[in-house]
């Protein structure tokens, strides 16, 4: 069934609570992955030096400090306190505070990008996001944000998908959620930053790669480090979650490189402007 009003808050309530306990294992898992893009996003958004930068669903902070390396001044903001007090921990020098990208606790006109790195996946209402985001903008500003791409066949999101929509039931005992993918799709982007005001508006896919030393992390990843996915699986009987494991293992072996296993896991990067 189509993801309604009705859905809001189980669906908030599910991501909040979620990610209050995956906060460390996400940061041991998808940390290294997830970095790969804060630049390229950042470049993206046109930040410069001196630039005030907003970034949300900071998570344990990857985007705030790859902003900082660039000699922008960051904010980084998340709605759990685990993953802001973790932020805290890895970038000391970094100002990290809660709140609600979809209500942002700061003053009109304030920053000259806003960005989200892997986030609008996890919002219930994207739109208000993107309406904040044009809120606290400066006019000039950009809004950026990544997300996962479309999953294919070899690679990370394909590989782990296909073997739980094959073996198991990929949407046991979860509470509704907007499409996961949605904001891979360049319309669908368009269709939630041309309301909001946003222009010169385009999508990016880069590179990204997992790399790892046992075919077995992939799927670790998947059952410990994330929200979603991890609920996913453990709703599965064990013996249903061997035979996914033993799927992916396999798969993220013909992707051995040297001594290491490369899984490739691309992400998509949107940008929208605030008319000067």
């Amino acid at each position: 069934m189509p993801f309604s009003t009705d859905d809001i808050e189980p669906f908030n309530d599910f991501e909040k609570n979620g990610w209050e306990k995956a906060a460390e294992a996400y940061h041991d898992h998808w940390g290294p992955l997830s970095a790969q893009s804060a630049v390229p996003m950042l470049r993206g958004a046109k930040v410069r030096k001196g630039a005030r930068v907003l970034d949300v669903a900071t998570g344990a902070g990857y985007v705030a400090a790859a902003a900082k390396s660039m000699g922008a001044i960051p904010v980084g903001l998340d709605f759990s306190r685990a993953q802001v007090e973790l932020a805290r921990q890895v970038y000391p020098d970094i100002e990290f505070t809660e709140g609600n990208a979809q209500d942002l606790p700061f003053n009109d006109l304030t920053f000259d990008a806003v960005v989200i790195g892997f986030g609008m996946n996890h919002l219930a209402e994207p739109e208000k996001a993107a309406r904040e985001a044009w809120r606290v903008l400066k006019p000039g500003g950009a809004f950026a944000f990544s997300v996962w791409a479309d999953p294919v066949p070899g690679e990370g999101f394909g590989i782990v998908l296909s073997a739980i929509e094959r073996l198991g039931i990929p949407n046991a005992k979860l509470p509704a959620a907007p499409p996961y993918f949605r904001f891979a799709d360049p319309d669908e982007v368009k269709a939630i930053l041309i309301p909001a005001g946003f222009k010169e508006i385009s999508t990016t896919v880069t590179p990204q790669f997992w790399r790892h030393s046992s075919p077995d992390q992939v799927f670790d990843a998947f059952n410990e480090g994330a929200v979603r996915a991890t609920a996913m699986l453990r709703a599965q009987p064990e013996e249903v979650r061997a035979r996914i494991r033993d799927v992916i293992r396999s798969e993220v072996r013909e992707l051995k490189k040297g001594d290491e296993f490369v899984i490739p896991v691309p992400a998509s990067l949107s940008v929208g402007f605030k008319p000067s």
